[in-house]
């Protein structure tokens, strides 16, 4: 237990959750005066009850959304030396960070966390005030994407319960990949994974790849390739945050992807018996990463915690003085956020603002000068993820001055914190995550109703040269693209259920002849809960396909932006499709 001291009364909410959901805390100036906290458990609210007492404050609420998988990783404590009483706290998540509840000036912070684990529960001791927290931690559910690649071979597990993969080795012959084996990092010690597959001499390639864990360094994605006459993988290449490997064997074959958009990947499964047959992956988000503030340790410190990305940024400056700066940032429930620190009342000076094409563009870093005299940070530069740089707001001042940076390589910077007096920003601090994996296109939300398991054709792809639609007396039963890429042809999976439907097909002239825009109608169906898509249209830079499905108004959206061209699909789908959404690509006017 982390706090003040200990002793006193003690109180203990167990650990007999699935999550926590949310927690009010209720603060004064004399530190924090009593926590309250919602669990979950098997899809229930559980109300905890209230430790500590209410006095004259104020009260602050965090809550946690499950329908996004986001967990509880952390808690900040703030303890003042010869007072009693926890001053402040910090909430971590997996996704985001709670701003500061309390006044943690002039405090020591302790931290409770455990790497890969979430928190299900807290115990802690009370007096007077609130004097003391500690938790109880379970590992973070992960994702389980299914194992790609051919038919075949002994199902082998080596389950999620890791915090991270540290290297990997790969041996292959001319048939294709022989062996695999994965060494990981559990409970911060090095774990050596078993081999599979078999190495029966033929050697005609090895290959290896080692993750710094140290420097947060992680896997995020695997391309491969596997034949489907022999059902062997063929190659494969691996993608951390920061390095891309070699290919390891040959990239001929049927293309695959695991990948889970930026999350890391914790553990592997898949079927393997002389030669490794098929790879599938357990993936779990990461949570931002804290640059700590630069510039001098005084004035009011703010914290907005870390969102999904910052849209725009404004500051009011002086010749060398920047007096207050605001963001607009996106928290992933399609509504923006603004927050604004300092004030320009009563002083002279401009307005400046830098907008950022989010979600295509990232805030990458931030340049800045401070000056420790001037107990203020004089001088800002901010630069993109598409390489674009803001105008220089403030200026250089005429006393010793520092030059500081925030960035992370591979992030972007997607949330603030810093300290502030009444009309001068005296330090700037970010959270930052690993961009998405770069490429030129654009995610378009999916529309239609809920329901289904989610699927992503990828957005890796040149074009789309067919697509196939089954349509059954209900509307759409099931979808499947054709892709090119490089001169080859991908069969997407197929999404949905084909089984007794015909399926009918739209083929395009590839590649003078592109997908530009989608058009649909879902609604409800009887025997099915969820909405489903009923009808689906694509128009092309030269014609409209048929309809497919059935005409209906109730609900009809289009996906459509302009200049750009449709090369991948994405969506959810059950036993109909549900959903649909797409990638986009800027259409370029000339082919190689």
């Amino acid at each position: 237990m982390q706090g003040c001291s200990r002793g006193y009364n003690e109180w203990d909410d167990g650990s007999d959750h699935d999550d926590v959901s949310k927690i009010y805390v209720r603060g004064g100036h004399s530190g924090i005066q009593y926590i309250n906290v919602e669990y979950y458990k098997s899809g229930q609210t559980v109300y905890g009850p209230v430790h500590g007492f209410s006095n004259a404050g104020f009260t602050q609420t965090f809550e946690i959304d499950h329908l996004k998988n986001e967990q509880l990783i952390s808690v900040d404590i703030y303890c003042r030396d010869g007072s009693l009483g926890v001053q402040a706290l910090q909430f971590k998540t997996n996704l985001r960070v709670s701003e500061i509840m309390g006044y943690e000036i002039g405090c020591k912070k302790f931290t409770l966390e455990v790497e890969g684990k979430k928190i299900i529960g807290f115990h802690g001791s009370v007096a007077s005030l609130f004097i003391g927290l500690g938790a109880y931690f379970d590992w973070i559910p992960s994702t389980r994407m299914e194992a790609k690649g051919g038919e075949g071979g002994k199902e082998w597990d080596d389950e999620a319960d890791h915090e991270a993969i540290s290297k990997v080795q790969v041996q292959g012959g001319t048939q294709g990949i022989q062996f695999i084996k994965f060494d990981y990092i559990k409970d911060g010690q090095s774990k050596d994974g078993p081999v599979h597959g078999f190495s029966d001499g033929g050697v005609t390639f090895t290959g290896s790849v080692e993750i710094n864990h140290i420097e947060k360094e992680y896997l995020v994605s695997i391309e491969g390739f596997y034949d489907e006459e022999s059902n062997v993988i063929q190659g494969l290449q691996f993608k951390t945050n920061m390095n891309t490997s070699e290919m390891m064997g040959y990239d001929d074959g049927k293309r695959f992807l695991l990948a889970a958009n930026g999350k890391k990947i914790i553990g592997f499964h898949g079927y393997a018996d002389k030669y490794l047959n098929s790879l599938g992956a357990y993936f779990t988000t990461t949570p931002p990463i804290k640059l700590e503030s630069q510039g001098p340790d005084k004035g009011f410190i703010w914290d907005d915690g870390a969102f999904e990305g910052v849209k725009k940024v404004y500051v009011h400056y002086e010749k060398s003085l920047i007096n207050s700066i605001g963001f607009d940032c996106d928290n992933g429930a399609g509504q923006v956020k603004k927050s604004m620190y300092g004030s320009k009342s009563g002083v002279s000076g401009q307005d400046g603002e830098f907008v950022v094409d989010y979600p295509n563009e990232f805030i990458t870093s931030v340049e800045g000068i401070f000056c420790e005299l001037l107990s203020a940070i004089t001088s800002l530069t901010f630069t993109t993820s598409k390489g674009r740089t803001s105008p220089t707001f403030g200026g250089v001042p005429d006393r010793r001055f520092t030059k500081f940076v925030l960035k992370s390589k591979g992030c972007g910077l997607v949330g603030f914190h810093g300290r502030y007096y009444t009309t001068q920003l005296v330090a700037l601090g970010a959270y930052c995550r690993p961009l998405p994996p770069r490429s030129h296109s654009v995610k378009i939300e999916e529309q239609g109703g809920e329901g289904g398991a989610s699927w992503d054709d990828g957005d890796t792809f040149e074009g789309v040269k067919k697509v196939f639609i089954g349509q059954g007396e209900m509307g759409i039963a099931f979808v499947k693209f054709v892709y090119n890429k490089d001169t080859q042809v991908f069969f997407g999976d197929d999404h949905g259920n084909k089984t007794m439907i015909q399926s009918k097909e739209f083929e395009l002239e590839y590649p003078s002849e592109y997908i530009t825009s989608v058009e649909g109608n879902y609604g409800k169906v009887s025997g099915n809960e969820s909405e489903v898509m009923l009808m689906l249209k694509f128009t092309t830079n030269k014609r409209t396909s048929q309809v497919f499905g059935l005409v209906d108004t109730t609900s009809s959206f289009l996906l459509h932006k302009d200049g750009y061209k449709i090369v991948g699909f994405h969506g959810k789908s059950g036993n109909m499709l549900h959903r649909i959404g797409v990638h986009v690509m800027p259409i370029s006017h000339h082919h190689h």
